[in-house]
């Protein structure tokens, strides 16, 4: 725990340095002149919280307060809602201040993302600190447990907000003393993203993306592979699961296994917006509602494929490493 602390305060002060180390390429994105953000919505200088929303309007509050108590709008709703209207313009403006932060090519930048991958391959299994009283397990907010290398890898598919770290992810990663291989918690150190306390989300995605790519070498050809991992995605493409991730961790010697976190498509997407205003992670609603149709097919065709091992990619229930709730 100490050494990832000392890590996280190392890159908060390269995260520093990057800023005034990008230079042109962060300036550049500032030269243009920024949209204008509708009235009651402004620049986020605050900790996002459920106490302290990311958009500060009582429609707002109205909305988080319905969605918190599982009163679900229609997707359609979703899409005409005000609020979800606000945080598009909030997420706009960032786009325009900060640009794609991928695109920033100075040492300063180059330096952070080793940083960063660095960081991130430290990582640990996700490990309960505490289970309370109706049972449920809280996990360690940075992943610090131990790891072990049996060249097993579970892929977690699901909606955004399905609930697949709470019900899957960390479970599992904690019964299979795996890594968890998900590039969000690369994005919530890249500098923009911890300045807009989340709101710059879509400027930094590409950028967090490519680190996390580049990270994925260590399990298939270095010093990480072998390490059990447990991948959490949203993805509509089968082929693109196949070729992307299934098929070059077969090929590096793991056996892959599947799971799936339902969730109606409606009620995912209301939680991305409850999660946008109370916590960050804002991304444009039309990438993330779209994110909520086809993931379901893809679950569907790859299931019954077989792995390296001639057994179906997915997990019947019994033989998941911890049972779905």
């Amino acid at each position: 725990m100490k050494r990832n602390k000392w890590i996280r305060r190392w890159i908060a002060v390269l995260a520093a340095a990057a800023l005034c180390l990008s230079g042109m390429g962060f300036a550049a994105a500032e030269e243009a002149p920024l949209p204008e953000l509708p009235e009651g919505v402004r620049p986020v200088t605050w900790e996002v919280s459920p106490d302290h929303l990311m958009i500060e309007t009582e429609e707002a509050r109205a909305l988080y307060e319905q969605i918190t108590a599982g009163d679900y709008p229609t997707m359609e709703e979703l899409k005409e809602n005000p609020v979800v209207k606000q945080l598009d313009a909030l997420s706009a403006y960032y786009k325009a201040l900060y640009g794609n932060t991928a695109e920033i090519n100075t040492p300063g930048r180059t330096a952070l993302r080793n940083e960063l991958k660095a960081w991130f391959l430290t990582l640990g299994s996700a490990r309960a600190e505490q289970i309370d009283a109706d049972g449920n397990a809280h996990y360690a907010a940075v992943p610090d447990g131990e790891l072990k290398k049996e060249f097993k890898m579970e892929i977690v598919l699901g909606l955004p907000a399905s609930g697949k770290s709470t019900r899957i992810v960390n479970p599992d990663s904690n019964a299979m003393n795996a890594f968890i291989l998900d590039p969000d918690l690369i994005k919530e150190q890249i500098p923009e993203y911890r300045e807009s306390h989340g709101a710059g989300a879509d400027a930094i995605h590409f950028e967090g993306m490519d680190i996390f790519n580049d990270s994925l070498e260590a399990f298939l050809t270095g010093d990480m592979k072998g390490t059990n991992v447990v991948l959490p995605i949203v993805i509509t493409d089968t082929n693109e699961l196949l070729e992307k991730y299934i098929r070059p961790f077969e090929e590096a010697g793991y056996t892959v296994k599947i799971r799936y976190c339902y969730a109606e498509p409606n009620a995912a997407a209301a939680r991305v917006v409850m999660r946008e205003l109370g916590g960050g992670q804002l991304i444009n609603s039309m990438a993330a509602f779209e994110y909520c149709r086809g993931v379901d097919k893809v679950w569907d065709e790859v299931k019954v494929m077989t792995n390296t091992s001639g057994e179906p990619y997915g997990f019947e229930e019994d033989d998941a490493a911890v049972p779905a709730a």
